[in-house]
């Protein structure tokens, strides 16, 4: 069981709004929602430092209000938690049929049960959702690739990742990392390039950010 205590001195707003749900349950989407958000943040706190905290309790904040009283200015302000949560449905559902021929957007949306325009938005920054998808397998065949365990050829391990073309693989594979498939068993490489920067980050973007680094 997790549990979560809000000091009533927090905020007066919720306080208010929490009295006014006493005894309730909270049994729609937005309390599932919830959910996935706690046990993702319990998860993820050992990875957190004290500079976090101010912006993962506005988050928290936000998704209680939202939760427990969805107003549109209650579901405005919780908007970056509430993608981080689908964000990490559609992580943990890309994960577990990344080798499947028919993973998609459209997949990817019907098990989220979300709009097409919510999870284009959704996989803005990440350059759509087949973008994200192809991300995922280079990376997971890049670990492939350095198991010296592993000797299957190149091909074959592009191929189980969705790849029929070698030569399409080894470009696509360059463009991710600077260096193409066959370096990495070459040299050895172990090393992936990491692209996100909390610090380049502008400030309206920097709560986004930390909340999809406990994706991890």
């Amino acid at each position: 069981m997790l549990m979560l205590f809000v000091p009533r001195d927090f905020s007066v707003e919720t306080a208010a709004t929490l009295d006014a749900a006493e005894f309730s349950t909270l049994t729609n989407g937005m309390g599932r929602l919830f959910a996935d958000y706690m046990l993702d943040v319990a998860n993820r706190l050992p990875t957190l430092t004290s500079a976090d905290s101010p912006s993962l309790v506005a988050a928290t904040h936000a998704m209680i209000l939202a939760c427990v009283a969805p107003s549109p200015d209650h579901l405005e302000a919780a908007a970056g938690p509430i993608a981080t949560v689908l964000l990490e449905r559609a992580r943990k559902v890309i994960q577990t049929k990344l080798f499947e021929p028919t993973l998609n957007s459209e997949l990817v949306r019907r098990e989220l049960g979300i709009s097409r325009t919510r999870l284009y938005n959704l996989f803005e920054p990440f350059g759509g959702v087949m973008h994200y998808i192809q991300h995922r397998r280079l990376l997971n065949a890049h670990a492939a690739l350095r198991d010296i365990e592993d000797r299957r050829l190149i091909f074959q391990i592009a191929e189980e990742r969705g790849f029929s073309d070698g030569a399409e693989f080894s470009r696509a594979f360059k463009r991710e990392f600077g260096y193409s498939p066959s370096d990495v068993r070459k040299r050895g490489k172990s090393e992936i390039p990491n692209r996100l920067h909390l610090q380049d980050a502008p400030p309206e973007q920097r709560l986004n950010e930390l909340l999809r680094r406990l994706q991890g």
